[in-house]
């Protein structure tokens, strides 16, 4: 029977990956966490953190995972922690693995931010394009695609690599532009009127996925996906920040002022980035089934029963 180990379970990614394994596949799931929970998406859970080495042996060697989702890391804060949370946990867990679980299949989360800057002529961006990263994420990520490629190349472990684009759906976290713009949203709702809201860029052109359509193309990945290759997650369409902000806007159907403040600008921010899901629709039959506009009105009316 397949067991399925997920890591950083209680994030936002993982709590759309739970369902979909227990759709897809079946089997018992675990989850990894910082902290205890009693989440019962899971048939197990483990608390612990990656970034020990001993606590990432104990735990593989209990668990006996045949797949495992790696979805810790970090997006923003001082760069020795997101290194630690990236680089250093998929170095422990993949070593716990060869040791504890050696024909375990792995899919770990890598990040369109590992390209960089792609000239206009490279996009849609595929997977062979050698980026360089402008951020300190983006470094991390691409650090994490190279363990996944040595240890299938040098172990002969089966390790693949999902590259989701900018993620949106239910429960995202202020983290990502689709959360803080939802969070400012409802602060603003909550205060006094006249409201307002400051944003930063809105000019950028993103390409949004589906944290379902995300969710399923790692469950894709694990059954079907070659030992140390990568595959974009994306839709393969633009979108501005202010037709993201637009489309939010229509669904809070009150009136709120926007401004923009140059202190809200996240560096490392590219012009545009839209990627490519053909190697993804090739080799594992997938592509984005939900709209943008739909997804982000799922994204909405569940901050409302967050709200309530």
């Amino acid at each position: 029977m397949t067991k399925t180990l997920i890591t950083g379970a209680s994030g936002f990614i993982a709590r759309h990956l739970a369902p979909a394994v227990r759709r897809i596949v079946g089997g018992p799931i675990a989850g990894i966490g910082v902290r205890p929970s009693q989440n019962p998406q899971f048939d197990e859970w483990y608390t612990a953190n990656l970034t020990d080495h001993a606590a990432a042996y104990k735990v593989i060697g209990s668990c006996q995972p045949s797949t495992v989702y790696h979805l810790v890391g970090r997006f923003h804060g001082p760069e020795e922690e997101i290194n630690a949370s990236n680089v250093v946990t998929t170095c422990h867990l993949l070593e716990a693995l060869r040791h504890s679980a050696p024909d375990a299949r792995v899919v770990l989360i890598g990040s369109a931010a590992e390209y960089g800057e792609v000239p206009l002529s490279q996009q849609p961006v595929s997977e062979t394009f050698v980026g360089v990263p402008i951020t300190p994420y983006g470094r991390a990520k691409q650090q994490v695609t190279a363990l996944a490629i040595a240890a299938a190349r040098d172990f002969n472990q089966h390790v693949s690599v999902a590259r989701p684009f900018n993620v949106v759906g239910p429960g995202s976290p202020e983290s990502l532009v689709t959360g803080a713009l939802v969070r400012r949203l409802r602060a603003a709702l909550d205060g006094p009127v006249p409201r307002a809201i400051k944003i930063g860029r809105t000019n950028g052109i993103r390409d949004f996925v589906a944290v379902e359509d995300v969710a399923n193309g790692v469950v894709r990945i694990a059954g079907a996906g070659r030992a140390g290759h990568c595959y974009n997650l994306c839709s393969g369409v633009g979108h501005t920040i202010a037709e993201v902000l637009e489309r939010l806007l229509a669904e809070v159907r009150e009136s709120i002022a926007v401004s923009c403040d140059a202190t809200l600008l996240r560096p490392g921010e590219v012009d545009q980035m839209i990627g490519s899901y053909h190697k993804a629709e090739r080799e594992l039959g997938w592509r984005p089934t939900i709209t943008l506009h739909d997804s982000l009105r799922a994204t909405w009316k569940a901050s409302e029963s967050r709200q309530s």
